[in-house]
């Protein structure tokens, strides 16, 4: 019983040994890597030909293929 307890105390103050250490650490993020959105534009490229097209086309203009 007496081991139970000295491994339990033990163990308890290790977990409290290593959260000393560490800290509440907070992690710094540069702004300027952060994307916020993508600069070529937020419509999809054409499924066969990934040409750029717009949210209201209702052909490709790169390979004539129509949408929906």
């Amino acid at each position: 019983m007496l081991e139970a307890f000295v491994v339990a105390t033990a163990t308890t103050g290790l977990f409290a040994l290593a959260k000393g250490i560490r800290g509440n650490e907070r992690f710094r993020v540069d702004p300027r890597l952060v994307v916020t959105r993508d600069e070529r534009g937020d419509d999809l490229p054409c499924p066969w030909c990934y040409a750029p097209t717009q949210e209201n086309d209702s052909r490709c203009s790169g390979c004539g293929r129509s949408f929906g």
